[in-house]
């Protein structure tokens, strides 16, 4: 019996399924549909941008940023765009609400391709 490459990441990600969430979640789960699937990835084949919102968003938090001190910035939306000039990476600039002191803010650099992201600390 032979198992694809395939077959054997589902197997593993049941497995961290089951044994993080228990029994239950399984019998629970629904399956993704293709739409669900595809509205990580652009027409341009890279990941969205909300998709790279949520990789910021959690790697803030996992760095230690308490978010709710924090709004988004709009200087990408504002000049047409929060990708970088050659279209490889998201940058989600957060502020401190209200205005803090200067350096309080921070920048979140996503790879469109990989999701590796890169926190860029105020100064």
């Amino acid at each position: 019996m032979s198992f694809s490459i395939a077959d054997l990441r589902m197997k593993l990600v049941l497995s961290l399924v089951f044994v993080t969430a228990g029994p239950d979640a399984l019998a629970q789960s629904k399956p993704l549909t293709e739409a669900s699937v595809k509205s990580s990835v652009a027409s341009d084949g890279l990941m969205t941008r909300e998709r790279g919102l949520i990789i910021a968003r959690e790697f803030a938090k996992s760095e230690g940023r308490d978010l709710t001190r924090y709004e988004l910035g709009t200087f990408g939306r504002d000049f047409g765009s929060e990708l970088t000039e050659d279209g490889a990476e998201w940058m989600f600039v957060f502020l401190c609400k209200p205005i803090g002191p200067p350096g309080c803010q921070f920048m979140v650099v996503v790879d469109r391709r990989t999701g590796k992201a890169q926190l860029i600390r105020g100064e």
